[in-house]
């Protein structure tokens, strides 16, 4: 940092110190705190468990000896209750889903950070149809709650996973490997289809690249799997840091490429390098030249939500992996495939309109959209409604500007503030831009989906 940038974040620091030195603090007013927490890195780094055979000092789950998925989950559960250093830090960021859970595990009014961050399954009376959903890169099963109702309320049984390395603190991708991700898609893919009749597969980014990566890996597939749901799923990086962040992690004493407050209950803000090395290797299995040889498609619809503008993954890359899956199979079960793409048609691929449904919403005034800029890459799977990402959320995603102390600032304070992806124009802008949390179209996105489900899914008789 330069001094200046020292100089007040050490000025807002002593100021911060004093105003939350005083009272309980919890996953809302410490969002005030970020200046210390990002000198402290108080958050940063997970909790040191002893490695004991029992249940209480669970460190990691063992994906080799589970017997159910009830098991996985009470597992997982544990092992973010032993590690995350705020577990236990009340949190009243109060989602549908979260009351749903609260219920069936007789949890308290208020949530705690663990019990929102945990991966759940919210259970039909019954195995017709269930739907996993596998979360992004430095997010948690959190990021599935709006669309979860969603499911749910479509009759679905909604189970979701946690990859290993989240839900604890950043700390946890210093080391972890992109097998271990592949080890645990592996076990909640093979679970749910041992349990029920018809499955759906949802990935949210990196979940969506776990999701491709199983499948590809099979010479056949089960036919319970009716369809795909995609949302900004991951191909290739945006930015050359992810393949030369291999290179980089192999540098002693090199470990982050960001240093952040790491305020976000529901999602990692500090970034290891070794994080950037590991989803770059899991993309080459999928889109990388060596994999295209190896790979096998199968004749499975997919729904593919996408931004023109988003900055994590090269959106461009995803398309053509769609274009590729979408015409490696038969073209009358293929047709039923949707891509919902937030940008300019003309960018679009020529041929994709040709062999799957693609839909381009327009913004008209009245609604949300008019407000963003553009939808960023983690914005698709929240509703504006949302109590932590949404339209009255008090979180404000600043991260970009980590290293320029001034507009960091502004961005988390500012009354006036532009929403939408961190372009290279969009960071121009004279007021400081907050990275889009939500998804302005997401009504429109349900709709869509409805008219997929039922394109796609079998009649399941009484």
């Amino acid at each position: 940092m330069h001094n200046a940038n020292k100089y007040m974040f050490l000025l807002l620091w002593l100021v911060s110190t004093l105003s939350f030195a005083q009272g309980q603090q919890d996953c809302l007013t410490i969002q005030g705190d970020y200046v210390s927490l990002i000198e402290s890195g108080k958050y940063r780094f997970s909790n040191e468990v002893v490695k004991e055979p029992s249940a209480k000092s669970l460190a990691a789950v063992n994906f080799k000896n589970l017997s159910s998925y009830q098991q996985y989950l009470t597992d997982a559960y544990q092992v973010i209750s032993n590690k995350n250093p705020r577990a236990n830090m009340p949190c009243p960021i109060v989602t549908d889903t979260y009351q749903q859970l609260a219920k069936q595990n007789k949890w308290s009014k208020t949530p705690t950070i663990s019990q929102l961050v945990a991966p759940y399954e919210l259970a039909q009376a019954n195995n017709d149809k269930a739907i996993l959903l596998i979360h992004g890169l430095t997010d948690s099963p959190f990021s599935f709650h709006d669309l979860s109702q969603y499911f749910y309320q479509q009759g679905f049984t909604v189970r979701t996973l946690l990859l290993p390395g989240h839900a604890m603190a950043p700390s946890e991708l210093l080391d972890v490997e992109y097998s271990e991700w592949q080890q645990a898609a592996k076990f909640a893919i093979e679970q749910t289809l041992n349990d029920y009749q018809q499955v759906y597969l949802g990935g949210l980014s990196t979940g969506g690249a776990l999701i491709f990566n199983y499948l590809m890996d099979q010479p056949s597939v089960d036919e319970k799997i009716k369809g795909l749901f995609m949302w900004s799923p991951a191909s290739k990086a945006k930015s050359d840091l992810a393949w030369l962040a291999q290179y980089i992690d192999a540098i002693p004493f090199v470990d982050w490429i960001d240093l952040d407050a790491d305020i976000d209950f529901a999602k990692y803000e500090s970034f290891p390098y070794n994080a950037g090395a590991q989803v770059h290797a899991l993309m080459s299995l999928v889109v990388g030249d060596e994999a295209l040889a190896s790979r096998q498609m199968h004749e499975i619809p997919i729904f593919v939500v996408a931004s023109e503008h988003d900055q994590t993954i090269d959106t461009e890359h995803t398309l053509k992996l769609v274009q590729e899956w979408q015409l490696a199979s038969p073209q009358e079960q293929m047709k039923k495939s949707v891509l919902i793409y937030y940008g300019d048609n003309n960018k679009l691929p020529k041929k994709l309109a040709d062999v799957m449904a693609v839909i381009v919403p327009e913004c008209s005034p009245e609604n949300l959209c008019s407000d963003v800029l553009d939808v960023a890459h983690i914005a698709t799977t929240n509703s504006p409604d949302n109590p932590h990402y949404g339209v009255k959320g008090q979180y404000r995603n600043c991260g970009h500007y980590v290293k320029d102390a001034t507009r960091y600032i502004a961005c988390k304070q500012n009354e006036q503030v532009v929403k939408g992806e961190v372009t290279e124009m969009n960071l121009t802008n004279k007021l400081p831009i907050q990275r889009l949390t939500y998804n302005p179209y997401y009504q429109e996105m349900l709709d869509e989906m409805t008219t997929f489900l039922m394109a796609t899914q079998l009649a399941v008789s009484n």
